[in-house]
């Protein structure tokens, strides 16, 4: 079983290819708020993964929140229990505190995939350039095709980029970022662009995203900041305040 979590794509891929290459299903965090089914059965042997966007330097909030809700019914000492992080460079402690939110559950290995990034609310951080872009994904084909080699055969390993500056970065600007950066009050919206096509309504995986007709899109304060409206928007008429209104746009494709 692999619970996973995306917004713009990547960690979506990288989920499909684990669960077309262990033979698994997977189970999408989105789904699982929406419908508020938070247990789940183990069949003897079966492992569990989870895929997720790094925040940060730390797992998404809503991949926290979600596991800290999830029950495991079958889960024992024996189960093997990973996760894969993507990322646009570096992953901080995110292997620490996925652990941290874990609880009694013990995780057995771990792997981060760096992917195009696609954080652009802070200064000086941008989409990568199609070139880089094009680098990390032929990259990360041959990266997910290794660690499925060594998820089918449950190998206990950690195997993540870290980064410089790792505490400071999962441990003070992490806290910092989901206390005070986890708001969709400074989404705004260019009612000359907007075509009220609804495609943030449909991309956005917390359904946190109403258009009524004739009306501007409203987000409705359950957001977990993957910036899918942004980067999906086919007019470019979603805007974080001032802060991407000169940055790039990316999605999976």
């Amino acid at each position: 079983m692999i619970f996973y979590f995306s917004g713009t794509g990547n960690s979506r891929w990288v989920a499909n290819e684990l669960a077309h290459k262990l033979e698994d299903k997977l189970v999408s965090i989105s789904d699982v708020f929406a419908s508020g089914q938070y247990e789940y059965s183990l069949a003897e042997g079966e492992s569990v993964g989870f895929v997720f966007p790094t925040y940060s330097w730390g797992p998404a909030p809503v991949v926290v929140e979600f596991i800290k809700k999830m029950v495991l019914r079958g889960y024992d000492d024996d189960t093997f229990v990973y996760m894969v992080t993507t990322c646009g460079d570096d992953v901080g402690l995110s292997v620490e505190m996925w652990q941290e939110a874990l609880g009694d559950i013990k995780g057995c290995a771990a792997y981060s995939v760096q992917m195009p990034n696609n954080y652009i609310l802070f200064p000086g951080f941008d989409v990568d350039s199609k070139e880089l872009e094009e680098r990390k994904k032929q990259a990360a084909v041959k990266q997910v095709a290794t660690i499925s080699h060594h998820l089918k055969r449950k190998r206990h390993a950690v195997d993540v980029v870290e980064g410089s500056w790792a505490w400071v970065k999962s441990r003070i600007i992490y806290p910092w970022f989901s206390r005070h950066s986890m708001t969709d009050k400074k989404f705004v919206v260019d009612a000359d662009r907007c075509t009220h096509c609804g495609a943030c309504v449909k991309n956005c995986p917390m359904q946190n995203i109403t258009l009524k007709e004739g009306k501007l899109p409203k987000w409705n304060g359950t957001c977990a900041m993957c910036l899918a409206c942004i980067h999906r928007c086919p007019t470019r008429a979603i805007d974080y305040a001032h802060a991407t209104q000169k940055k790039g746009r990316y999605f999976f494709k």
